[in-house]
């Protein structure tokens, strides 16, 4: 009887040791995979911060200059500053195992023409556009006395490392065709022009409102007098794109000069009159077409030259603002000064820049506001600055225990 006792604690023990064993084990496991699960949400943690920390080091001055968040520090810089960062936390653990630490901005390169101007249009549209025209029509000057160059002021870009580097040069040069081939497909959209709040009218607000042109001196320490139209030309000289902007222009202005020529009776009445005197009978008809031309180009390079020394022109023509005589035009005196009209109306230089930045290409726009960037930081922070060299974006790799992650650090802002 008494052995049989015996047997079925004996028996009871076993199993509960069992059972305590198995609880036991069940416990540690338990442990471990809660430390190894505080470990990964520890790393986790820290990678998240250090990326943030190292995203911190963006440059100042291009940020206060142009509003962009860039970084400009190597990734060898970088990656001593996250080995850095996980040592001081993990160096002391003898549980957690340190490998391959390295950041790499090579994917987010801001040689990116796209991925530029994506920044851009992040920044307008955080609240960058109020920042820099206010009511969309350009830098408000209201209250202070424009100072206009003279067509000959302004400087030249001589500096063969400085051009070489020039993210313009970069692109693929467009051959006439699909030069003319954008130009006209822009065009038949110039309703969206002013419609604010798209992607081009912020592209071209951003460079209205951030560079230089010829009636706007946003920033007297930049290089160029005439930002805006190096964006539109890419003329190494203030002065060879003053010229090249006036000839864009005449061509603006032409058609539509030419257009309000045969739309007026007045007129059309002056130029038959001339054109009998000239070449009565047959020939009359070519001379008359030939006279109403030159008459167009004459007030459309008249209405450049007022544009460009801050005066408004309108996009359509009535007889109060039509400037030149017929008679100017038939006795060569057109062009000899400027002539003002009646009524002067209509849009202002930078409007028209506007309409000009519009008919551009936007990769070649966007390259061109990156010359410009690179240019004056050049001139004013870094001899040696090359955009290029700068990301908006890195890649943070750390190897955790045995365990590789990787992890993605964009700027990226939210609309006011």
């Amino acid at each position: 009887m008494n052995r049989r006792i015996c047997s079925r604690r004996g028996s009871s023990s076993v199993f509960i040791c069992v059972i305590m064993s198995a609880l036991v084990s069940v416990c540690f496991a338990l442990i471990y995979s809660t430390i190894e699960f505080t470990a990964d949400s520890r790393a986790d943690a820290l990678m998240n911060l250090s990326g943030d920390s190292l995203m911190s080091e963006y440059d100042t001055d291009i940020l206060q200059d142009y509003g962009l968040f860039l970084l400009r520090t190597p990734d060898s810089d970088l990656s001593a500053h996250l080995r850095g960062y996980l040592t001081y936390t993990f160096g002391r653990e003898a549980h957690v195992a340190l490998s391959d630490i390295h950041v790499s901005g090579a994917g987010f390169s801001a040689a990116d023409t796209e991925a530029m101007r994506d920044q851009i249009l992040s920044y307008m549209k955080a609240g960058g556009a109020l920042k820099l025209v206010g009511t969309g029509n350009g830098p408000d000057t209201s209250g202070s006395e424009a100072v206009i160059p003279g067509p000959e002021a302004g400087h030249r870009l001589r500096h063969g490392p400085t051009i070489a580097s020039l993210p313009s040069r970069q692109l693929p040069e467009q051959d006439l065709l699909s030069r003319a081939m954008t130009f006209g497909s822009r065009l038949s959209d110039l309703g969206g022009i002013f419609a604010d709040g798209t992607d081009q009218f912020l592209l071209g607000s951003y460079a209205l409102g951030t560079f230089n042109n010829n009636t706007n001196s946003i920033d007297p320490d930049h290089f160029f007098y005439r930002e805006v139209e190096y964006i539109l030309n890419g003329g190494l000289t203030d002065q060879e794109n003053r010229r090249k902007t006036a000839n864009a222009l005449k061509m603006l202005r032409f058609t539509s000069n030419f257009a309000h020529i045969y739309a007026d009776a007045k007129k059309r009445d002056a130029l038959a009159a001339a054109a009998e005197l000239i070449a009565p009978g047959p020939g009359a008809p070519a001379v008359q077409a030939a006279m109403a031309t030159a008459w167009a180009y004459a007030e459309s390079a008249n209405d450049a030259e007022l544009l460009l020394q801050g005066n408004r022109v309108p996009l359509i023509k009535d007889a109060d603002s039509w400037a030149i005589d017929l008679e100017n035009v038939i006795e060569d005196t057109a062009g000899d000064k400027v002539i003002h009209p009646r009524r002067e109306t209509g849009l202002s230089y930078d409007q028209y820049l506007r309409i000009l930045l519009f008919l551009e290409d936007e990769d070649l726009v966007t390259a061109r506001i990156m010359d410009l960037i690179q240019i004056n930081m050049r001139k004013n922070i870094d001899g040696e600055f090359l955009i290029s060299e700068c990301c908006w974006g890195i890649t943070l790799h750390a190897g955790i225990n045995g365990r590789k992650r990787s992890y993605e650090k964009l700027y990226q802002r939210r609309p006011e």
